[in-house]
């Protein structure tokens, strides 16, 4: 990890520094341009959102610390005052030893649902600048493509004013060509402030808000097909899926209380000793109970409050299940379409605009066609180009979020990788940066 100092002057109330170092995790390096794959690590690391997720981990440690401290013994003393004679009694409660064991099973099952939720956040997140990353990258793009078709207009105005001088155009055709020039530049302006929009919202997904650092996406290699059946991405997703496990937990974590709540209010508490001073034989002290006596009040609503909360609950882990079998169809759908769209734009309707363009060029310089139709062909080219990056990125989108779909990465460096699933890691193994680990050891 290395460190790098950021300009940055934040006064956070409470005595609470603000973080204005912002660190790069190992194997990141800017200097030759942002891949897709840098860019997830960096949010991972530098994230504020992700890293204000990961304080509730230390708050399930603390509620599982609380459900394993037993509570402490109490004292009582009557003084003697006047005829009153000296007692005093220990109790220690005695329903700890039957409760204190399920306590932790509810706060251990919560902290695993913690934890895999925070996996599921990371995941969307991962989704979240995969898009980002590639919405960067068709913006600038989308100003290249623009910067291309204003020099070609530009060229087009300069034929235009060659044949009217030579007496083979009018005075419309070469007005028309310098509107056409000065159009697409006023568009090739316009598209810097919508990459500077896309760079900004990069930016703050990967939590460099207050650096410097250049970021200059580097084009992905292009992606494969994707031979997987659907029906195998489903079921894979319904056994890898975190934020399914975390439901699994959370039911679990209700039914215990759904158990616990039947014997939470009774309170025994053993008395050892019970004393006092002025006994028949002197000093007296012996054993004794203390215990509630269920007569009115039954935890009745408790029992149905925990009884309700895991209805809820399995409920919730079925309409999740439902949601991830659509999600994965939808996204898989999705997928093939934008793989297709991209390939016909880029086999087919590219390249037959672009061979178009050339051959009215050079057939409008003969003399054997109008500026119209090289103006018409011009067009065509630049829609074709803008709708071919444009079907690239949805197609980038698309396995992106097939990807957060299903839970576990499908391409990787122009390559399919196969159905390995991922392991939602521990609440411990999940690695904090410097900054929370300082925090923590405050």
């Amino acid at each position: 990890m290395r460190p790098v100092a950021a300009p940055c002057e934040v006064a956070a109330p409470c005595e609470v520094a603000a973080a204005c170092e912002v660190s790069l995790p190992d194997g990141v390096d800017l200097e030759d341009g942002l891949s897709e794959d840098e860019a997830v690590t960096l949010a991972l690391w530098n994230n504020a959102r992700f890293q204000e997720l990961l304080a509730d981990l230390g708050l399930t440690r603390a509620d599982l610390i609380q459900a394993r401290q037993l509570s402490n013994p109490e004292f009582s003393a009557m003084f003697p005052v006047g005829v009153k004679q000296l007692e005093f009694a220990l109790t220690a409660p005695l329903e700890a030893l039957w409760l204190r064991p399920r306590r932790i099973t509810v706060a251990q099952l919560e902290s695993q649902r913690i934890a895999d939720r925070l996996v599921q956040d990371g995941l969307n997140l991962i989704r979240d600048v995969r898009v980002a990353h590639t919405d960067l990258v068709l913006a600038q793009d989308r100003m290249r493509i623009a910067e291309e078709n204003t020099r070609l207009h530009a060229r087009i105005a300069e034929l235009a004013e060659a044949r009217l001088r030579a007496g083979g155009a009018s005075e419309l055709d070469a007005m028309t060509a310098n509107i056409d020039k000065l159009l697409e530049q006023q568009q090739a302006a316009h598209l810097v402030h919508n990459v500077d929009l896309a760079r900004q919202h990069l930016r703050f997904l990967l939590g460099l808000q207050f650096s410097q650092f250049p970021l200059d996406p580097v084009t992905p290699p292009a992606m494969p097909g994707l031979e997987a059946d659907v029906e195998e991405l489903v079921q894979h997703a319904l056994g890898v899926r975190p934020d399914l496990w975390a439901a699994e937990w959370a039911a679990e974590a209700a039914c215990h209380r759904a158990k616990l709540s039947r014997s939470d209010f009774l309170r025994v508490s053993g008395i050892v000793p019970d004393a006092n001073s002025r006994g028949k034989k002197g000093f007296e002290a012996g054993p004794g109970v203390k215990f509630t006596v269920p007569i009115f009040n039954h935890n009745q609503g408790a029992i149905a409050r925990a009884d309700a909360e895991l209805q809820r609950a399995r409920r919730q882990y079925l309409t999740l299940r439902d949601q991830i079998v659509w999600e994965v169809r939808q996204a898989h759908t999705g997928l093939v379409q934008a793989q297709q769209d991209a390939r016909n734009w880029k086999e087919g309707i590219v390249p037959i605009t672009t061979e178009a363009v050339r051959t009215s060029e050079k057939a409008y310089l003969d003399g054997g066609t109008s500026l119209l139709l090289m103006l018409e062909n011009s067009r065509k080219l630049l829609t074709s180009q803008i709708q071919q990056v444009e079907a690239e990125a949805n197609l980038r989108r698309a396995a992106a979020e097939l990807q957060r779909s299903v839970g576990w990465r499908l391409f990787q460096d122009g390559q399919t990788e196969g159905p390995e699933p991922i392991r939602a890691p521990q609440p411990g193994e999940i690695p904090l940066p410097p900054a929370a680990t300082a925090e923590e050891s405050t």
